[in-house]
Order: structure tokens, then sequence, then C-alpha cells
């Protein structure tokens, strides 16, 4: 896909080139690419093919797997967002707080967690919903 004189320079300018006119197959094609940030840009697409999702959704790059939890894809399975909300890596945690396709309910169980750097994001999340979700949300429970 890339020459040999492939380097950081030209992967950042490829991030630049993943316009809305992507074809399934040259998503797939990017997914695959050595450079973190492509792979991660992909990985935020609603329009990646979902196999890819998933696949992405185990990359070894923490900045990939925040990609896939940043996704609003409406037809994400939930198990991929229970995965993501085990990560070990914050950046994938808070990545996935921050979407609005994330379950409140999953999201009040990051809440619930003695984790101080995403339970607090949790909650705020919640809290920001007003009204009866948003007082459950400020102690951590969602419907």
């Amino acid at each position: 896909m890339f020459s040999e004189n492939y380097s950081r320079q030209t992967a950042l300018a490829s991030l630049k080139d993943l316009d809305a006119d992507l074809s399934d197959r040259d998503l797939v094609t990017y997914s695959r690419s050595e450079e973190a940030m492509v792979r991660a840009a992909v990985a935020e697409r609603p329009t990646t093919p979902l196999t890819t999702l998933l696949k992405l959704a185990r990359d070894e790059s923490p900045t990939v797997r925040a990609g896939v939890a940043r996704n609003v894809r409406v037809d994400m399975p939930e198990q991929v967002y229970q995965d993501l909300a085990g990560d070990k890596v914050v950046e994938v945690v808070l990545a996935l707080i921050g979407n609005p396709q994330v379950p409140d309910s999953l999201v009040a169980k990051l809440g619930r967690q003695f984790h101080k750097e995403y339970a607090g994001a949790a909650r705020e999340r919640l809290a920001g919903k007003g009204g009866a979700a948003g007082l459950l949300g400020r102690v951590g429970i969602a419907r």
C-alpha cells in the first residue's frame, strides 16, 4: 500500500485523504496501515464495515481502540462497547463515555467505578441529561 519511502508524514497526509467518498475496500485497506493514526481515523468512521471495526476494536494501539469507542455507528453491537469499557487504557474508556451512542446503563456502570479518571466523566455525562436521568447520573445510576 505504501512505498519504501513511507514515513509518518505520509501517514498523516493519508489521514487528510480519508474523504467521505471512500469505498468499503479503501477503508479496509487503510485499516491495515502500519500507522496507528490512520487506523484510528478509519475506526472513527461510521461507514467503516462492521467486520473491520470488530478487528480494530482489538487493535494493539489504544489510539485505534479509542477511535472505535468514538464511532457513532448506530448498529454497533453493545458487546463491543462492553469490551471497550473494560480496557486498561483510560483514553479508550473516556472516548467511550463521550460517545452518545453508548447506552446510559453502561456509562452508569463506569460512573460507579472507583477509577477517578473516568468515573467522574461518566457521572458528568449522565448529569448533563437533565431531569431524572441527570439526577440518577450524579450518583452513577441510570435506567
